[in-house]
């Protein structure tokens, strides 16, 4: 938000000469702060003679008027320049922006002593001069003044100063918001006056109708006008807002939105036909071309302003070229409403139209304005376009919002703040806001400050006047310590385990597409879905951190940066809840070799021994079971198990997703309630262990796991260890066989294990295989 400070300066009727660092310190962050106008040297001055240059056709020399008697020759190359002006001179020694210096010369065999200016040659951007001084220098359009400064009679001798606006601060949006900020700060009192509007006879004839719930009040005057350009203290006013002049009746609106933080519209009323205003929600596909001269096609979701016919505002938007007011336009139809913030949002961001009008209904108005700026629009049309006001205004208005009322004690500021406040202070400091008290402790909000809801509100208004810097810089005063919980520490080290395997941590966006949500997951149609997605691609919450993790390997890879490994610890996000996973992902060696040339390829075992080496960590032993998932590979993926509970999967990136990867993915919050506090510990057994092995030929789509489970659960009294040592696969045993070998270590606390209790054992398990999975013995 850029404000002139001259429109500061007449609000509140004085300028602080330290606006910037009030600002800074007590309102909000200034982006830039800066003169309208670099240059000095600058004076008024009256060209007494103006003729042809003997050696050139195009340049004149000139004699000018500067003042108290001292009268310059100045060589002048403008067309536009003649006897009888009062203009801009830059007096020798002048220094015009850019660092361009102004010296006595010779043009072309004749001395100058100085320079004309033109309003370009100061600075200003070419689009925002008046179109009749374009083309060469500028001229008063009446007597002035000689010898003086010409920036304070065109009202370029001000500053911009560009605030960095919160969303929730739409009242810093005008500069009376501002104004009231700033004597807040200084306390002094700021009251404005109401404009007081002269009215003629004549009854303005417009009816207003209103059919759209979008729409709180509607507000229209009927006023003749005379069209023509603005005066210039206006226009600089309005270049230091960063808003183009266009003419003085378009000026108006736009210096009154700037002013009161209310948008104002003008309809040419030749144009509009009718005396007829109707407000309605769009049809859609109804097409309109806005003022910018783009066709645009709306939804019923849109409201627009019609004249009982046909659409002449995109409301809240912008205007139509329909009724457009120009040069020719002698009566207008003065607009001033308040539209839905979400209802003006949407059409803005669907249209892609955002403007000064859209950016404060989305952010909010102030309702009580909306009269008060429709008075003061017209107040400046009798000065300043020969306005004739009709009498009474065509309204629709619905009942004003409750003020409202905050209960909040002194007690409570300085329990959060740690300041040592009264009551009485604390009203003091409040009423400066604007903020007053209704009753005991209890306070009602200015109605321009719709950010102000909740008791923190008006503790962090009374923080930010009290004076930020001026808050003691203490310690709470507690007798405990901060610490981790066990949760955040079992979490911590998880992920020191995972850097020590040589894995980088990451963090990704929680948004994701919708359309891959479900690719390395269960899919549910239990998904979070933003209303506003900035983009389609973070559209809903993720239910798995591999997308994230994808998007990274295939990031580095496009870099000429390969074997990756990366983990994610992070929340996922369902309606009823937001479990925290650990996902991992490994590409390319997991280990490389400098001196040999083999290395440790990444595989689905080299991943699954990772997550084997994390978990035992915590003495936890998980189980796999062949899965598939859209997401992985049909012959390469497993569910992961724990105490029967499935915790999640493990596999390799399906080949469609054109990245060769291995991943899992985890639910840490059933994995962190079988972590004990307390490792689990065992006396190490006196007595002496006995190793068998045994082979046998199963049927191939057998899953070793589950044979696995079988020996175990067959001998767990006394068995400690169980490997596979060998797998064997011919067409000597069968193309659908395959030949398994385990070594079985058995051993018992209690005594030492005879022959005769291990072939029990042994021919338990046989028993039990061959009558499971028919197993065959081999000798």
């Amino acid at each position: 938000m850029k404000i002139s400070t001259n429109m500061l300066k007449n609000v509140l009727g004085y300028l602080p000469d330290n606006l910037y660092e009030l600002t800074n310190g007590y309102i909000t962050e200034v982006e830039d702060y800066q003169k309208m106008v670099v240059a000095s040297g600058l004076v008024t001055g009256y060209v007494l003679t103006c003729e042809d240059h003997e050696n050139s056709d195009h340049l004149h020399v000139t004699t000018v008027d500067l003042g108290n008697g001292l009268v310059e020759q100045i060589v002048c190359g403008a067309k536009n320049v003649s006897a009888g002006q009062y203009v801009i001179v830059a007096t020798p020694g002048a220094v015009l922006p850019g660092g361009f210096e102004i010296k006595r010369s010779k043009i072309r065999g004749v001395e100058s002593n100085g320079m004309i200016c033109s309003l370009a040659e100061l600075g200003i951007e070419e689009k925002n001069v008046d179109p009749r001084y374009r083309e060469g220098i500028y001229n008063f359009p009446e007597a002035v003044e000689l010898g003086v400064d010409p920036l304070h009679l065109l009202g370029l001798d001000q500053h911009t100063i560009e605030l960095s606006l919160t969303p929730n601060r739409a009242d810093l949006l005008s500069v009376l918001g501002y104004a009231y900020d700033i004597s807040a700060v200084l306390d002094k009192k700021l009251t404005y006056r109401e404009p007081e509007v002269f009215e003629v006879d004549t009854l303005n004839p417009l009816v207003v109708k209103n059919d759209s719930e979008g729409c709180h009040r509607y507000f229209a005057r009927t006023i003749d006008v005379k069209v023509g350009p603005s005066p210039e203290w206006l226009r600089s006013s309005l270049i230091a807002s960063g808003i183009r002049p266009i003419n003085n009746v378009v000026d108006i609106t736009n210096y009154v939105m700037l002013e009161l933080g209310t948008p104002l519209h003008a309809f040419d009323k030749a144009k509009f036909e009718t005396n007829k205003i109707h407000i309605r929600q769009a049809k859609d596909g109804e097409e309109v071309v806005s003022l910018d001269e783009v066709k645009r096609t709306l939804t019923d979701k849109d409201i627009v302003i019609t004249n009982g016919i046909y659409p002449v505002a995109i409301a809240g938007v912008m205007g139509l070229l329909n009724t457009t007011v120009d040069e020719d336009t002698t009566s207008i139809i003065l607009e001033a409403a308040s539209f839905d913030s979400k209802m003006i949002q949407e059409t803005s961001k669907r249209l892609d139209l955002r403007s000064d009008s859209s950016l404060r209904f989305e952010r909010g108005i102030d309702e009580t304005r909306v009269r008060v700026a429709i008075n003061r629009a017209a107040q400046m049309m009798v000065e300043l376009a020969g306005g004739v006001v009709y009498s009474e205004i065509a309204a629709s208005n619905e009942a004003y919002p409750k003020p409202v009322k905050i209960e909040i004690t002194a007690a409570d500021v300085n329990k959060t703040l740690g300041i040592n406040l009264d009551e009485s202070q604390l009203r003091s400091i409040l009423k400066r806001l604007n903020i007053i008290s209704v009753s005991e402790h209890v306070y009602m909000v200015p109605s321009y400050r719709n950010d102000l809801r909740i008791k923190a509100d008006l503790i962090e208004e009374v923080a930010r006047i009290y004076g930020l810097n001026e808050i003691p810089m203490i310690l709470p005063k507690t007798n405990s310590l901060g610490k981790y919980s066990n949760r955040q520490s079992k979490v911590l080290e998880i992920k020191r385990i995972m850097r020590h395997l040589g894995f980088n941590e990451v963090i990704n966006y929680s948004l994701t597409k919708k359309e891959t949500i479900s690719l390395f997951t269960d899919p549910s149609q239990d998904q979070v879905e933003l209303l506003h997605p900035m983009s389609e691609d973070k559209k809903v919450l993720r239910h798995s951190l591999i997308n994230g993790l994808l998007d990274n390997v295939g990031y580095h890879l496009s870099r000429q940066m390969s074997d990756l490994k990366f983990f994610e610890i992070g929340s996922t996000y369902y309606s009823h809840g937001e479990p925290l996973h650990l996902a991992c992902i490994i590409e390319g060696n997991y280990e490389a070799s400098t001196w040999k040339k083999d290395g440790i390829k990444a595989d689905f075992y080299v991943l699954k021994g990772i997550l084997d080496s994390l978990l035992g960590h915590f003495d936890l032993k998980v189980d796999y079971d062949k899965a598939s998932l859209e997401g992985l590979h049909p012959g390469v993926t497993a569910k992961i198990s724990l105490n029967n509970e499935k915790i999640g999967y493990i596999g390799k990136i399906h080949p469609s997703l054109g990245i060769e990867a291995y991943v899992f993915e985890i639910n840490l919050e059933v994995v962190l309630k079988h972590i004990q506090k307390q490792g689990l510990f065992e006396t190490i057994s006196r007595y002496p262990s006995i190793t068998r092995d045994l082979a046998f030929i199963v049927d191939k789509q057998i899953p070793t796991q589950k044979i696995h489970a079988l020996i175990y659960q067959t001998a767990r009294k006394f068995l400690t260890d169980l490997t596979l040592f060998d797998v064997y696969e011919d067409e000597k045993i069968g193309l659908d066989k395959k030949s398994l070998a385990f070594s079985m270590t058995f051993n018992s606390k209690e005594k030492t294990l005879e022959t005769a209790d291990i072939d029990k054992l042994m021919k338990s398990i046989l028993n039990r295989l061959q009558y499971e999975f028919k197993a065959e013995i081999r000798s």
